[in-house]
């Protein structure tokens, strides 16, 4: 009976340590820092869009800025008294085309270099996986630079290698119109909004997925070595080619990789800035501001940036703009969840 007692005793010692207060005493330190660095930056970002905000509360104005971020945000009028898009739809609109250009073309080179590099490639791999990785590791800033170098219009290499293989050369950062019209002459009739991305955003994508490729590479080459070997010389034996196993045993199983890199890259492209900023903001087009040139770079991330810094009492509106910012990063991540879940192979 005295043991039985203790037992329970015990038990009963364990039950209030693991349940009840005794497990939010575990959580408390992550809590604390939840709420310091996360939720209270939300609440406070959310108390300064009330009010009319230069260094500090100059005015409370309720929901003035919202009803300015979804009146002349979206729509306006232009000079001739005509309807124009408004700034934070252009920023949105420059934005998709930022992450359309970056996040699908990042997940498929990365998963094709991935593949070969553990297929074909045994001796080496950690050599070529930290040359790919480096990108990502190094200063973005800095690496900006050197990049805005080599599109320099007059001293850039890629010109200069324009220039030898006979091609036309470009202004690349300092050309406001959309690629897509340059290439085919017929399309010249579209407002250049709407013709796709400009030249100087196709070097900012190029630039984003070169600096991201190398993480999303080492993520799926951790995803390929989970892959079972059974299955892969099963298939063999069963007469399957390399593409079938690719796509009917590889490609499945890495599902979840693919589904993590699919959202993480989505919500990095959207919060993007650094690569934005310093490509442009000594664009000569950019008439002093980042986004340039000709507003044609201006994501979000960078409109919020101009409105918190370079425009006057506007602090409370650009924290306006990054609720709105935060709310589609949510919704779009949620709609992923939903979507394609579902059509994760977990097992």
């Amino acid at each position: 009976m005295a043991t039985l007692r203790m037992a329970r005793k015990r038990w009963q010692t364990n039950q209030r340590r693991t349940s009840g207060w005794g497990g939010v005493l575990y959580l408390l330190p992550a809590l604390i820092i939840l709420l310091i660095f996360e939720i209270w930056p939300i609440l406070f970002n959310l108390y300064i869009s009330l009010w009319r905000w230069d260094v500090g509360p100059l005015k409370f104005v309720g929901l003035a800025n919202y009803q300015r971020l979804f009146g002349e945000g979206f729509i306006t009028r232009d000079y001739n008294d005509q309807l124009a898009v408004g700034e934070v739809l252009h920023s949105l609109i420059v934005t998709i085309y930022y992450v359309l250009g970056r996040v699908p073309i990042t997940i498929v080179l990365a998963f094709i270099l991935a593949y070969l590099l553990f297929i074909w490639v045994q001796r080496g791999r950690a050599v070529l996986r930290t040359a790919y990785f480096l990108p990502y590791v190094t200063s973005s800033a800095a690496m900006a630079l050197v990049f805005g170098w080599m599109f320099n219009p007059r001293l850039g290499v890629v010109n200069a290698l324009l220039q030898t293989i006979g091609l036309p050369t470009l202004t690349w950062l300092d050309d406001p119109f959309p690629l897509l019209e340059r290439m085919v002459p017929g399309l010249a009739w579209l407002p250049n909004l709407a013709a796709g991305p400009s030249t100087a955003m196709i070097v900012i994508i190029l630039y984003s997925i070169w600096t991201s490729l190398g993480y999303n590479i080492v993520i799926y080459l951790a995803g390929l070595s989970a892959v079972p070997k059974e299955l892969l010389e099963a298939a063999r034996i069963d007469g399957a080619g390399g593409w079938t196993i690719l796509r009917r045993i590889i490609w499945p199983l890495v599902s979840p990789t693919t589904f993590f890199l699919l959202i993480a890259n989505m919500i990095s492209a959207f919060q993007a800035f650094d690569p934005i900023y310093v490509l442009t903001r000594k664009s000569s087009a950019g008439a002093g501001e980042a986004g340039g040139p000709l507003d044609t770079t201006l994501t979000v991330t960078v409109y919020i940036f101009r409105n918190f810094y370079e425009r006057a009492n506007s602090v409370g509106y650009a924290a306006t703009v990054a609720f709105l910012l935060f709310f589609i990063i949510l919704g779009l991540t949620v709609m992923q969840f939903s979507m394609l879940n579902r059509k994760v192979h977990y097992q």
